[in-house]
């Protein structure tokens, strides 16, 4: 059975990764980092009690994002956010017009065929709102596109980016994913090599990202 091996030491080190992030004011990096760790150990991320400084760090940026109309990046800190502190995101009010910017973006991404940057932008939509991602329409077009660069990151062992495409893609439609994508043995041993060659570089960010990849993927 497939494991993602996380010890109490690395848990740690991941804690001191967001404090630093955290005094540094580095509100793009902590919010990435913070996702990860709620999605890794829920029940522990809730201990660590984020102050209302941390919250406020990351909001304002989410505001400077709105304001700039850079909906892409809106999307994505709003996403990460919604995963951080549920409950507290439900008191930010997403706007008509930060969500007609955000389906704008999509849309010009599926124009494009830019399948791994349309599979992220889909899956950050449906974290924020399940409901209004249903407006998307996610088409067979869609998901054979995704597909393919999943394909593509398995023949080429790119096992990281494969990782997080497969999460990705297991959140956009699970019930499709568990039919459709088998994940081989020798597939889940190269993401949790890939997962230990952060951990042996103390490169403890990118451990975060790769382990919480494999946490979804698990559940």
């Amino acid at each position: 059975m497939p494991t993602v091996d996380v010890t109490p030491e690395d848990w740690q080190h991941m804690v001191i990764e967001l404090a630093n992030y955290s005094s540094a004011r580095v509100w793009r990096d902590f919010t990435w980092h913070a996702a990860r760790m709620a999605v890794i150990d829920p029940e522990k991320f809730r201990s660590l009690q984020l102050t209302q400084g941390d919250w406020d760090g990351m909001f304002r940026e989410l505001k400077k994002y709105q304001e700039r109309k850079e909906w892409d990046s809106f999307a994505a800190r709003a996403s990460r956010m919604a995963r951080i502190d549920p409950g507290r995101f439900t008191d930010i009010s997403i706007n008509d017009e930060a969500w007609q910017g955000i389906v704008e973006v999509i849309k010009k991404i599926r124009s494009q065929n830019d399948w791994v940057n349309f599979a992220s932008m889909a899956h950050h939509i449906k974290t924020i709102d399940p409901d209004r991602f249903v407006s998307i329409h996610l088409s067979e077009k869609d998901w054979q596109g995704i597909k393919g660069a999943l394909h593509n990151y398995q023949r080429q062992e790119i096992w990281g980016k494969y990782a997080k495409l497969a999460a990705y893609m297991k959140v956009l439609d699970p019930e499709r994913f568990k039919h459709e994508i088998k994940l081989s043995a020798a597939a889940w041993q190269r993401m949790n090599e890939e997962l230990d060659l952060k951990r042996q570089k103390n490169y403890w960010a990118a451990f975060a990202a790769q382990a919480s990849r494999i946490k979804v993927l698990l559940s």
